[in-house]
Order: C-alpha cells, then structure tokens, then sequence
C-alpha cells in the first residue's frame, strides 16, 4: 500500500511522534518518535519511557542518549519522561503507512524544536550509531 502523500507529510516526519502496538518484543503500546525519514524507510523509533531503566544508567554511552521530555510541552504524557535514544530501529515507510491506516498506529504530536536539535545533535555525536546511518537519518 503507497503512503497517500497527505498523510506522509503529516504523520510521517522528522519529529513525529506516534503512539503504536507494532512492537513484538513489548506488550504495551508505546509512544515512540521519528527521527529519519528516507524515500524507502523510516528510522528512529526512538521510544518515551517514563524513567531510565536502571541497567542503562550503567552504560554511560547509553545514559547519555536518555533525553528528557517535559510533560507541559507534550500534552499526551503522564510524566516527564525520557527519549530513548540508543538504538536505530528501520521500519519501511509503506509498512508503516499500513498500520496507520489499520489504527495500529495513531499520531500523538511532534518534538519541539529545541528538542528534536538537541536530540539530532546528541545523535551525530553519539557512538551508538554508525557513520552510515548518522548521515542517511540524522542530518
């Protein structure tokens, strides 16, 4: 199924955020942001928990990708919570265009702007990425 291009622009963007069940490794539905956006694929689905799980506070390369997102300026969290930002997960953007339209998936907001610079700028620094992808998702 093709992305109607409405829909592209507006759900499927650097800085989205959506909320969705598609993950088979967690059992919950999880808000999650969108961080790169090519013609074939999307990437980032850099997840928003409501704490840092104590085993990252242990890896302080992964500590340091914790990003904190203030309730007041995301009207759909509960808490302050954290971008997780330690691990690239690619979904091809048809795919996701699939279970937006089978309400798997649901828009929830966007990052402000001074959260998605400090988050793309902590993420071309960062390690945990290759060089590759740093360049196809994160600039």
């Amino acid at each position: 199924m093709e992305l109607p291009q409405s829909l592209h622009k507006h759900f499927v963007q650097r800085g989205s955020i959506l909320h969705s069940e598609i993950f088979e490794d967690i059992d919950h539905g999880k808000f999650f942001a969108v961080i790169g956006v090519s013609d074939d694929m999307v990437a980032g689905f850099f997840f928003i928990n409501s704490r840092i799980h104590p085993s990252i506070q242990k890896r302080p390369a992964q500590f340091a990708m914790q990003y904190p997102l203030r309730k007041k300026d995301y009207g759909f969290l509960k808490y302050d919570s954290f971008l997780s930002a330690t691990e690239i997960i690619k979904l091809p953007v048809s795919r996701l265009a699939e279970t937006i339209a089978d309400g798997q998936t649901a828009y929830a907001g966007c990052l402000t702007d001074e959260d998605l610079t400090a988050i793309l700028e902590a993420c071309r620094a960062s390690d945990l990425f290759r060089p590759s992808d740093k360049r196809k998702f994160f600039y």
